[in-house]
């Protein structure tokens, strides 16, 4: 594959996830933010999925460093926006890569590659210009040295 697929990969490490399920209202999922602004907390990778009864489930990424204040600021919101549970992933990283086309084509690809080593992809989201995926931590030199291999990159 050409090296005009992708322009490069961004990493970002030392990151916890939360994963917050079943969130009543997009309002709840402002709430949130709100909260986590007021903290000053930067949020390195979202992702929210609609789900069938209304509700939806959010994942988001922030430094490790700030796992605390996020974790006891969730937990007093956690009744407000009637979250059926707070699950919280440490050690994870984030790639981003960053297509010049074909976003299916180079998902597709992402995705074939890092499974056929092992690497599970533990939450995933595009925008216009890149695509992210969550993956532990202790893989991310595996994986990057895997995706530089599938998209030419030297």
């Amino acid at each position: 594959m050409g090296t005009d697929i992708i322009s490069g990969i961004l990493q970002r490490l030392n990151l916890s996830a939360f994963m917050i399920c079943s969130v009543l209202k997009a309002e709840d999922t402002g709430q949130i933010f709100r909260h986590l602004s007021q903290n000053r907390i930067n949020v390195e990778f979202i992702n929210q999925v609609p789900l069938k009864n209304g509700h939806s489930d959010v994942i988001l990424c922030v430094d490790s460093s700030n796992r605390y204040t996020v974790s006891t600021e969730l937990e007093k919101l956690k009744s407000i926006i009637h979250a059926r549970d707070i699950v919280q992933l440490q050690n994870v990283g984030v790639l981003s890569i960053f297509p010049h086309k074909e976003h299916a084509f180079v998902i597709s690809s992402i995705l074939q590659s890092l499974t056929a080593e092992g690497i599970p992809v533990l939450a995933m989201g595009n925008s216009l210009s890149s695509v992210s995926c969550v993956i532990g931590e202790e893989k991310v030199p595996e994986a990057i040295q895997r995706l530089s291999k599938e998209f030419g990159l030297s």
